[in-house]
């Protein structure tokens, strides 16, 4: 039923139960992943694994077959209105990137943080894809009424050795360029 692009990958759009899971042994207790699986091909991902825990391939699988949330936003929403919400860190992008290219159609990791800058909710982003300056002007918005930090990857600057570890990747400079935009408009960063 996946959806192949441009990209070589094929795409399925899921219906999620919940938009937050909770995690044990993280300095976070609740992550949001709007995709599952990763475009990227990074080598050295840790991610795999926890792809595999839901019977899908941890090596071509993961790169190749993205599941997509598309309900993601909503159920966020929905579950951040109940009364036995706290308001605790949400970490995005910690099992999946939530800014490979699929995100430019989707939109979903915007979504997402518009909702958390409404409920005023702390969030951290972790990511590989300098598409996340596109989103400034909510992370702005967001740290200014609560913590945000957002992480921005780069394993090294050494073009081969980037090349070989992360194939599907946004060259490293290009990364760092997204660092320096968000560090400049406020936004916690590095």
């Amino acid at each position: 039923e996946a959806i192949r692009r441009a990209d070589a990958a094929r795409y399925q759009e899921v219906h999620c139960r919940s938009a937050l899971n909770p995690v044990k042994g993280m300095p976070f207790k609740w992550t949001l992943n709007p995709y599952r699986g990763c475009t990227h091909g990074c080598h050295y991902c840790y991610a795999r694994r926890y792809h595999a825990q839901f019977e899908l391939g941890a090596d071509d699988e993961f790169a190749s077959v993205i599941l997509v949330k598309t309900n993601l936003v909503e159920v966020l929403r929905r579950e951040l209105r109940k009364p036995s919400w706290t308001g605790e860190l949400v970490a995005i992008g910690t099992a999946t990137d939530c800014y490979q290219p699929i995100e430019g159609s989707y939109k979903l990791t915007r979504g997402a943080l518009e909702v958390l800058c409404e409920f005023a909710n702390p969030t951290s982003v972790v990511t590989k894809g300098p598409m996340i300056v596109r989103d400034k002007d909510v992370l702005m918005d967001l740290s200014a009424r609560t913590d945000c930090s957002v992480c921005v990857s780069v394993a090294c600057v050494d073009e081969d050795v980037w090349r070989a570890l992360e194939p599907g990747r946004a060259h490293p400079m290009q990364r760092l360029r997204a660092v320096r935009e968000l560090a400049d408009a406020g936004v916690h960063a590095g």
